[in-house]
């Protein structure tokens, strides 16, 4: 769980050559690798626990890109055999692309060969036995201050960051190693440490390498260990290892912790110091002090752990349950078992789920009509009861609204739909071909439908459009859902191309259908509708007529030309005649049967074409919406069964060969659920685990006098 949880542990850091790998040697009791090259170049986790049995050692691997972790190796009984084994791990470490157990018995690379100069995959060493202490660490990579000839600078980064990810975690206690052979304010990992501890709570330094203290150097060293010249919570210590020529003797465990023992008992200072000193120093009395201050952390630590345990148990169940279930049975059925259900919810989608919200694809067909009516009633003609020389000096007609609410004028002013009566009257005067006197063309009123229901398509094409990337995007969504888990054997890229195939082909029968319903209301004005028709008309010509009286008009119907009447009073002037006026020289020409209707014709075209467009658009703006509706929606419900029956060839002999390919599980889920499962499994001992120590469940358990060890370090206890 180190991975996932902040758990309480105790990271090994320092300098390069300041001890570090001597000081584990001395508290673990094994030997690592020291040939030239194959330092600690990754994390090594140490595992120490006492038991009834003999001496036994395991080692196993933890990297990132497995979820469980790989032995390495058989069980070791002989300690001898720990340094090699440890050695061929940290090879497979730093060359992740060839299998570990070619490392465990094959001749080991030199460091150059290798592809990793260093890795944060952990090599896991588990020591048992009699004379073994209770303690767990992790040793780090030591921290590098420059690169040798042929070095690569990014590793010094890479070290760096490796350490810091460890000791940067609140519960992670630091056993920082400083070396006395070197001045302390040039070894790095002390900088780190100070970094993420500033204060020195979860920090323990420990002093090595005292044999190799200057003369006369001894007082500095001193006043750390006494905790004077650098404070931290847990204070300092101090251990002696055993030298190189030591080692190449061959010296032993025992050996070397005896040496240790008779070197602060008889060599000054240390052996000088009172009794509270004399307690910090040596192997024994650091491992000691690290396994009181880890199990107090951990006693503070344990409820919160287990509260945090249970919540990502359940977070781990959660994820499992949203993952699509593994099928399991006859590819064949399992098939048509999940076109059923993926058919199943296309009929629900176009049926409409009032749980989608405003954003459900029937929620957004009915706002979309609204926005398509709107655009055409936007297109009505505005006819306006006077003459186009006047405009814009009076307003347009006011925006009264229908019995039900409804307006009965845009609520746009469109200049391209403005229609003024002198106009209406010219195109009548001009249309007559064969008609009696006083009779106009139907072609008057017929060609102003026509212009005005021309523009319709455009609207119509951008409702479709809306509606159609709509559709097209719930299905992307119902196809992922439903295939998403099979696009390793390419069944959710065949399902998509299929239906979205039969979506193109019930898109273009749309279109037909609403190319067709534009040529039907432009072809031939009609509709059954005749008392609509005869109310809308009556009102309009009540609104016209209204508003054409308010203008004062000319005596004569006949339409004034500005430019021509102002020649007239010109030349009259010019004459001598002053002081005309336009109507009194308007009367001067002879009226005619015509002029006298012309206006009231002209008013009776603009209210019937106006009355026949109120009732045109509503219908049409039904008969598109009703084309899109049964024509892309549901028609690609209605077909989409049969399409995908042919699309995936269901019907051929080789079906089942081909279902079994289809079904294959896309690898990455594959390995999420491999991965889930393994941590569902960890968490849920963990569970048990915890549930098994007296009292984890007690909130205040890491303040129950009862349950607590004093935090004394220098006790001998």
């Amino acid at each position: 769980l180190q991975h996932q949880m902040d758990l309480p542990q105790i990271a090994v850091v320092g300098s390069q050559s300041v001890g570090k790998s001597s000081l584990i040697e001395s508290v673990s009791g094994i030997t690592l690798p020291r040939a030239t090259g194959t330092c600690t170049r990754c994390p090594i986790e140490c595992r120490l626990s006492r038991t009834d049995t003999s001496w036994s050692c395991e080692v196993y691997l933890r990297v990132a890109r497995q979820s469980a972790e790989i032995q390495f190796g058989t069980p070791i009984t002989d300690k001898a055999e720990v340094q090699e084994r440890i050695r061929r791990a940290q090879q497979a470490i730093l060359n992740p692309s060839r299998p570990s157990s070619d490392f465990i018995h094959a001749q080991p690379l030199t460091i150059g060969q290798n592809e990793h100069s260093f890795s944060s995959d952990l090599i896991s060493v588990r020591i048992s036995g009699r004379d073994v202490d209770d303690l767990s660490f992790v040793d780090l990579p030591g921290i590098i201050a420059s690169v040798r000839q042929g070095g690569r600078e990014a590793d010094i980064r890479e070290v760096k960051d490796l350490v810091m990810s460890f000791i940067t975690k609140p519960s992670c206690l630091i056993l920082l190693v400083v070396s006395c052979e070197t001045d302390i304010e040039n070894q790095g990992a002390r900088q780190l440490a100070k970094q993420v501890d500033p204060n020195g709570e979860r920090t323990i330094p420990v002093l090595t390498k005292p044999d190799r203290i200057a003369t006369a150097e001894h007082a500095t060293w001193m006043r750390l260990l006494e905790n004077q010249q650098e404070y931290f919570k847990h204070g300092w210590f101090c251990v002696k290892q055993s030298n190189q020529q030591q080692l190449d003797d061959g010296i032993s465990w025992a050996e070397a912790r005896q040496n240790e023992i008779e070197f602060f008992e008889h060599v000054m200072p240390w052996s000088g110091l009172d009794d509270n000193l004399r307690r910090r120093l040596g192997t024994r009395a650091l491992t000691h002090s690290l396994g009181l201050t880890l199990f107090h952390l951990i006693c503070e630590r344990l409820p919160g752990l287990y509260q945090e345990v249970l919540r990502k148990l359940q977070a781990t169940k959660d994820a499992i349950a949203q993952l699509p279930k593994k099928l399991e049975g006859d590819p064949v059925g399992i098939i048509w078992k999940i076109l059923g259900v993926f058919h199943r919810d296309v009929a629900q989608l176009v049926a409409g789920r009032p749980e989608d919200g405003a954003q459900g694809l029937l929620q957004l067909l009915h706002r979309y009509r609204l926005r398509f009516r709107e655009a055409i009633f936007n297109q009505a003609p505005q006819f306006m009861p006077y003459q186009k020389f006047r405009h814009p000096l009076l307003d347009y007609l006011p925006k009264n609204v229908e019995s039900g609410g409804e307006p009965l004028e845009p609520s746009t002013q469109d200049s391209s739909t403005l229609v003024f009566l002198d106009e209406v009257m010219d195109f009548a005067a001009n249309a007559i071909t064969r008609e009696l006197p006083a009779n106009y063309p139907y072609a008057v009123k017929k060609a102003y439908v026509a212009r005005f229901t021309a523009r319709w398509l455009q609207p119509a094409q951008n409702f479709f459009e809306k509606m159609e990337q709509q559709f097209v995007k719930e299905l992307k969504q119902l196809v992922a859902i439903h295939f998403s888990q099979f696009a390793a054997g390419g069944l959710e890229k065949a399902i998509l191309e299929i239906v979205l195939t039969q979506l193109k082909l019930c898109s273009n029968r749309t279109q037909e259908k609403m190319v067709e319903c534009v040529a039907l209301e432009h072809e031939e004005p009609m509709t059954s509708n005749e008392g609509y028709l005869a109310d809308y008309k009556a009102i309009f010509y009540a609104r016209y007529t209204e508003h054409y009286k308010r203008t004062d008009p000319p005596t004569s119907g006949r339409p004034r030309n500005p430019v021509h009447m102002q020649n007239v009073i010109t030349n009259l002037a010019n004459m001598g005649i002053h002081h005309n006026e336009e109507d009194l020289l308007l009367r001067l020409r002879p009226a005619t049967a015509a002029d006298a209707t012309l206006p009231e014709v002209a008013i009776e075209i603009m209210a019937e074409v106006r009355a026949y467009y109120q009732i045109a658009f509503k219908r049409f703006v039904d008969y598109i919406a009703l084309i899109i509706d049964f024509n892309l929606l549901k028609g690609l419900d209605r077909t989409i069964d049969e399409a995908l029956f042919i699309g995936l060839s269901l019907g051929k002999h080789d079906v089942r060969d081909r279902a079994s390919n289809f079904l294959k599980e896309d690898t990455d889920l594959e390995r999420r659920r491999i991965i889930l499962d393994q941590d569902l499994e960890r968490f849920e001992k963990a569970c048990l685990e915890f549930e098994n120590i007296p009292g984890v469940r007690l909130a205040g358990l890491g303040d129950d006098d009862d349950n607590r060890v004093d935090d004394d370090s220098d006790s001998d206890d």
